[in-house]
């Protein structure tokens, strides 16, 4: 297929939109910050043109208590005001959410759902059409991203030293400690070993403005970087931490991500940026984001909220721009889900090759093994 780009911006006529709301099970119980996961309720937008189909899935968790989005919300909010108003104007554009706010992965579903239905009538892989449509060199089509997990270590380390074998085995190289204060200073006295691995501890800014000493000694047993260490410092204070510990910090939670290019001349080089796509809602102010980002020398890591196979592709094509010099928890959707939605994405030898993962966009044709139930719908 010849590749015109011409109308890459313009408004997409949508004929018909589906959206498949169920729920996923997963392999072992994921512990994160406040929560406890042994299963994932999903939506995922479909848009129709063309005799093609574009996917976008909404990345919110179940309960409100680490964001203020949350799954059920998000698909009522699909289900009675966003795809009902969209086939009744029948057009769409990447600027046609601008009044949905405070709903971020409800926006970047759709929007990644146009974006994957335009990349296919082009005959674009995914990376290449993001790269052409937002008329930038940084994406790299042919980048790798290297596997890795996040393990929550809140109850102990016996079940999370088990998970980090079964992680290794199946191809990581970088493992992110979801611990605490306690946690950390049990990893400090015990002896653990991770040949080959990058280790990560992520505090969810448990730790309190006293606490945040120990990142001294942390520094010393070789972990690779430190996420969210305290909610109780500021940003003028987090660079002079990052000065005087030789350890890379992060910032997640902390950092709004509107305010991160807002705040941009405050950011010193040394602090790194957790960056995670589906927060931001608008693609348009994501890619000006990491294009300010990558301009300014920011460290930024690959964050993401252990979505399906489909909302995971778009995770990983913004993910090949230059801005992201860190890997993230990025793990094939099968380490997580006992039946994903088809194709998997995989990882080979521990790593993602986006060329082959990429070819014709988020491209499963119909959802297999999926029957859609009273909680799916179409409108045309």
């Amino acid at each position: 297929m010849s590749k015109d780009t011409s109308n890459a911006f313009s408004p997409l006529t949508v004929e018909r939109v589906s959206l498949h709301s169920f729920d996923l099970n997963l392999v072992r119980p994921v512990i994160g910050a406040g929560q406890r996961h042994f299963s994932r309720s999903i939506s995922i937008v479909e848009l129709h043109a063309d005799g093609l189909s574009g996917f976008g899935e909404v990345a919110s968790l179940e309960l409100p208590n680490y964001s203020s989005e949350w799954a059920r919300g998000g698909e009522q909010l699909l289900r009675k005001v966003i795809l009902p108003g969209l086939i009744e104007r029948s057009q769409i554009n990447l600027n046609s959410l601008d009044w949905l706010v405070g709903n971020g992965s409800v926006r970047f579903a759709v929007e990644c759902a146009a974006l994957d239905l335009q990349a296919k009538r082009l005959g674009f892989g995914l990376t290449e059409f993001l790269a052409d449509t937002f008329g930038s060199s940084s994406y790299e089509p042919s980048r790798e991203i290297r596997f890795g997990v996040a393990i929550g270590a809140y109850s102990g380390w016996s079940d999370a030293l088990s998970e980090s074998k079964r992680a290794i085995t199946y191809g990581a190289r970088r493992i992110k400690f979801k611990v605490n204060g306690v946690r950390a200073r049990e990893f400090l006295e015990g002896q653990f070993t991770f040949d080959g691995v990058d280790i990560v501890f992520d505090f969810n800014g448990s730790l309190g403005r006293t606490e945040v000493s120990m990142l001294d000694q942390l520094a010393g047993v070789g972990l690779s970087l430190i996420e969210e260490p305290s909610i109780d410092l500021g940003l003028i204070e987090y660079m002079r931490l990052a000065e005087s510990v030789n350890i890379p910090i992060f910032l997640d939670e902390s950092a709004d991500s509107r305010a991160v290019l807002n705040d941009m001349a405050n950011v010193d080089t040394g602090l790194g940026l957790v960056v995670k796509p589906a927060k931001f809602g608008s693609v348009l102010w994501l890619n000006k984001t990491l294009e300010a980002l990558a301009d300014r020398g920011v460290r930024c890591y690959l964050g993401g909220m252990f979505e399906s196979s489909i909302g995971r592709r778009f995770l990983l094509a913004f993910g090949s721009h230059r801005c992201f010099t860190e890997v993230g928890d990025m793990a094939p959707s099968d380490w997580y889900y006992t039946d994903d939605i088809r194709p998997h994405v995989v990882a080979d030898a521990g790593r993602f090759s986006l060329n082959s993962n990429f070819d014709f966009g988020c491209d499963v044709g119909v959802l297999e093994h999926h029957l859609c139930g009273d909680r799916c719908f179409t409108w045309e």
